[in-house]
């Protein structure tokens, strides 16, 4: 009996804990509160403060500091050349890879502990990084590089010979004028032109002539009269001396354009040409001399650019 007894009474202990689970886990209301609390804005502008601060290092000698920031939270890079520490971050220090200055080097995120790495190209525009430093333009662009043109080098100043002779004048109107064989025009060819005639071939112009007269070496009296010409390859003048043979020279460049493997080409002076890469500048040979050549072009309406190409340009 007392054990039904336990029996019931631990029954009815559980029937009621069970009847009482539901409110355990009741969920409390609470009623939405939208309102912010005040921001604490003292504190925020103080933070700011302190981080716009600039601290500078304190030397160990008492009451000095130098005149640079020091950086928070960031180490300073220290380079050792030739038993020297440099400092990457004083602007005073000397540059570990000259020319360029340390701060560029290190704005563009270029390798300044490897001894190569001006002579590196990590755009790939073809621009190595001593070209970028000196035209001031962006390593890390290949849209930032410096002018085409850096890329012109003059080979060679090539010269091709028109030869001329004024014969003789058959009467006060014509003029007989030979054209002497060269490398460029073999054949010899016999003109008779008169003044403002082209001759057949369309390389010169005759323009006029003045009468003259001088001694030879035998201290005869003979015709020197000169008859001018306008050579139309060049847009230039020459004198034919009657009897006498003239040299009119005709100059080209030899270019090399060293981008894109590289390419070799021959401009006339007084023509125009374009590189392969920019299409759309035209530049022009204004001059050539054996160990420079003068091009321009026009950089923008209005605006013509001279440029002086040399063999080590």
């Amino acid at each position: 009996m007392a054990v039904g007894l336990l029996a019931i009474a631990l029954s009815v202990v559980f029937v009621l804990k069970a009847q009482a689970y539901p409110e355990t886990f009741a969920i409390e209301k609470i009623s939405p509160n939208d309102e912010l609390p005040v921001p604490e804005t003292a504190k925020v502008e103080s933070s700011q403060k302190f981080l716009d601060t600039e601290i500078k290092w304190v030397l160990p000698i008492k009451g000095q500091e130098a005149p640079k920031p020091l950086p928070l939270f960031v180490s300073i890079p220290i380079v050792e050349i030739g038993g020297e520490l440099i400092d990457m971050n004083d602007p005073k220090a000397k540059s570990v890879r000259p020319p360029a200055s340390n701060k560029w080097l290190i704005d563009n995120g270029l390798d300044f502990l490897d001894a190569g790495v001006m002579s590196q190209d990590p755009d790939g525009d073809e621009f190595n990084n001593e070209e970028e430093w000196t035209a001031q333009t962006n390593p890390r662009d290949p849209a930032s590089h410096p002018t085409y043109t850096d890329k012109l080098v003059l080979l060679s100043r090539q010269q091709q010979s028109y030869i001329l002779k004024f014969q003789a004048m058959p009467d006060e109107q014509r003029f007989q004028i030979l054209r002497l064989p060269s490398s460029a025009w073999p054949k010899q060819e016999n003109f008779m032109l008169r003044a403002g005639e082209t001759a057949s071939d369309n390389q010169f112009r005759v323009e006029s002539i003045e009468r003259k007269t001088g001694k030879s070496s035998l201290g005869i009296t003979v015709d020197m009269s000169e008859l001018t010409v306008t050579y139309l390859p060049t847009g230039e003048t020459a004198k034919l001396v009657r009897g006498l043979e003239t040299v009119i020279p005709t100059y080209y460049a030899e270019f090399e354009f060293q981008l894109g493997g590289g390419s070799k080409f021959f401009v006339k002076k007084g023509d125009a040409f374009v590189l392969p890469v920019d299409p759309d500048t035209k530049y022009k040979l204004v001059d050539i001399q054996e160990q420079e050549a003068e091009i321009s072009y026009e950089a923008e309406p209005g605006k013509e650019v001279t440029l002086k190409i040399t063999p080590k340009n």
